[in-house]
């Protein structure tokens, strides 16, 4: 294990990093919302601007003399039951002991935040894996990333409805029908545990498929993503969800679709979607910690004993 320390940085402190990013110019991880987080966390602390309440967030780095030799950033997700990592970078182009101490570094933070899971997506065949490895973070799945195609369906008509609030029990069920029970175990064995991967996707507007009395199919679709799962039993589903995403045309543009959606990438792939790459999806189950109460020594009178 690396023997580089991995603080935490001060408001102040991140304030004064985001100026410093450009040396920062190795990518291990760099999610949706990364530097959008780190930028809207430094604003908040010189009190430049007024902003809109954002999920708690922890910054760590590893100093290098007045810089850094690398950072990394995760935020909080929904019902906090756990964090993600969502972005790391390097001042140089491999560092592993610096990755290392950051991921080690952060499930620590996490635990102590009362988090119980920390997730971390990182291109599939990175120079940095085994170092990420090294923390315990277990790689349970991947994702494919497939590219819209050029010209694709405008069709507004649908069999999807809105989805809300009220549908996420729903939308659970279908993650527990359609999802192999050796993924669910990594990933969210239970409702809370969905609740917070859901938020990872970063969905702003989100459709249902009804029929039978439960949901059939779920897509979300973010700003620059789209996310979705399908009762693959049930005729027309892929074709579909897929003319609905199409139909949302604007900064998304990409499909994910996990590992076993075997069917849901063929469909796309003839409907003319390009692969652009693939990710792992990485998970470490993080044990409570509870820090120790005070104690004193309670006065007892003595008395004698009795014969």
């Amino acid at each position: 294990m690396s023997e580089l320390r991995a603080d935490c940085l001060s408001p102040i402190d991140t304030a004064t990093l985001w100026p410093q990013l450009g040396r920062l110019c190795t990518e291990v991880v760099a999610t949706r919302s990364a530097e959008h987080l780190l930028l809207n966390s430094a604003l908040a602390a010189t009190g430049l601007a007024n902003l809109a309440r954002m999920p708690r967030t922890v910054v760590l780095g590893v100093k290098r003399g007045l810089g850094y030799r690398g950072v990394l950033v995760a935020r909080e997700l929904d019902g906090g039951a756990a964090w993600e990592a969502i972005s790391l970078r390097l001042a140089r182009p491999q560092d592993d002991d610096t990755v290392s101490a950051l991921a080690g570094a952060v499930a620590i933070e996490v635990a102590r935040r009362g988090g119980r899971t920390l997730y971390m997506r990182i291109p599939h065949g990175s120079l940095h894996i085994d170092a990420v490895r090294k923390t315990g973070l277990t790689a349970y799945g991947e994702e494919h990333l497939l590219g819209m195609p050029g010209h694709h369906s405008h069709a507004r008509q649908t069999t999807f409805r809105p989805g809300g609030r009220n549908d996420r029990q729903a939308i659970f069920r279908l993650y527990c029908r359609v999802v192999p029970e050796n993924v669910r175990r990594q990933e969210a064995p239970t409702q809370q545990d969905w609740r917070a991967l859901h938020g990872s996707y970063d969905c702003d507007r989100e459709y249902v498929l009804e029929g039978g009395g439960a949901v059939d199919a779920w897509v979300g679709i973010g700003p620059r993503e789209a996310y979705v799962l399908a009762d693959g039993a049930v005729e027309g589903v892929h074709d579909a969800l897929l003319d609905l995403i199409e139909a949302h045309d604007g900064r998304h543009a990409t499909l994910v679709a996990t590992q076993y959606q075997f069917d849901l990438q063929r469909r796309a792939e003839e409907r003319g979607y390009t692969a652009l790459g693939t990710r792992l999806i990485c998970a470490r189950r993080l044990a409570a910690l509870h820090t120790l109460k005070e104690v004193a020594a309670a006065g007892i009178e003595t008395a004698p004993l009795p014969n």
